[in-house]
């Protein structure tokens, strides 16, 4: 039995994931939080038709108690006058004392998922402010590996049945780093030329710009449930399987101090450990790049802060 509380449950992004794990047996309890209280009900009373023996509610904070895995979605109001997932941070940090504190009352044990941006620092400042264990925290990026599957499937041509395995560590932003070295299909290394890398590199680069460009204030819902899904369905299991996501490091990757989005080894417990992979050095730098990124939004953002 499960109960999982998304905080932020009104939004594009925490609707769209209650309505994907409403339809999982293993989950029996959903929680919703937001402040928008019409708009949460207005998806609730549509849950509750579509899911109509599932338990799904509006809530509190205090109803944070008992959840197996807290889910948050909250932040700011999306913009589509930004080059930068950054422009949101220190409006979401506000937000984020509040829900760290309601978490660390009521839910001290749950598993976190951190899916507000920018993910990296947002995820690092939870576990920096409120001490909670940094086993218990992931913060979401599947979506950078999914975006590199989209890229990687239309420059190669690849076939609908193909099987295609895309990871993408870093932060999940501008620098994050797309792992050409780790590319299979159909569970087999892919080598690609300059020009393939070329090709698909410009196809990431240019997505955020191009979705913002259409001037609509709608994030990566449907996108960011399918991922979701996917890591529950992980976290939900005793048996570790592999998962791409942001963990506090401490000196994997030759990198301390920070969350960033690095291969995971995932239970019903949390981060078993972080994976390191043996990557190309080109890959190694762009990491280290990324890295030094996120150091320097924590430092300006929540160390120097105090």
């Amino acid at each position: 039995m499960c109960k999982i509380t998304i905080i932020g449950g009104a939004g594009t992004l925490g609707a769209a994931i209650a309505f994907k794990l409403a339809g999982k047996k293993a989950i029996d309890e959903i929680c919703l939080i937001d402040q928008n209280e019409k708009l949460l009900l207005n998806h609730l009373m549509d849950l509750e038709n579509a899911y109509p023996s599932k338990t799904i509610y509006k809530g509190t904070f205090h109803d944070l108690k008992h959840s197996n895995i807290v889910i948050i979605t909250a932040a700011i109001p999306n913009r589509t006058d930004i080059s930068s997932r950054d422009e949101f941070l220190e409006g979401n940090l506000q937000l984020f004392r509040q829900i760290g504190e309601a978490v660390a009352k009521h839910a001290p044990n749950a598993l976190i998922i951190t899916a507000s941006n920018p993910v990296d620092v947002l995820n690092y400042y939870l576990v920096h402010t409120f001490q909670f264990d940094k086993k218990k925290l992931i913060g979401y990026t599947m979506n950078d590996s999914y975006r590199f599957e989209w890229a990687l499937r239309r420059v190669l041509k690849l076939h609908e049945n193909d099987k295609v395995s895309s990871p993408v560590i870093g932060e999940h932003g501008e620098t994050q780093v797309p792992l050409f070295s780790q590319v299979k299909v159909n569970y087999k290394p892919l080598l690609l030329s300059e020009d393939q890398k070329i090709q698909v590199k410009e196809k990431l680069t240019n997505w955020f710009r191009n979705f913002n460009d259409l001037g609509i204030n709608r994030t990566t819902g449907w996108t960011s449930a399918v991922g979701m899904e996917r890591l529950i369905d992980q976290l939900l299991q005793p048996k570790t399987s592999t998962a791409i996501g942001s963990a506090v490091l401490n000196g994997e990757y030759d990198v301390s101090g920070i969350s960033l989005g690095v291969p995971l080894a995932v239970n019903h417990t949390g981060i078993q450990s972080i994976l390191e992979w043996e990557i190309e050095q080109k890959e190694k730098e762009l990491f280290q790049q990324s890295a030094e990124k996120v150091k320097r939004l924590i430092n300006e953002f929540i160390m120097n802060k105090k």
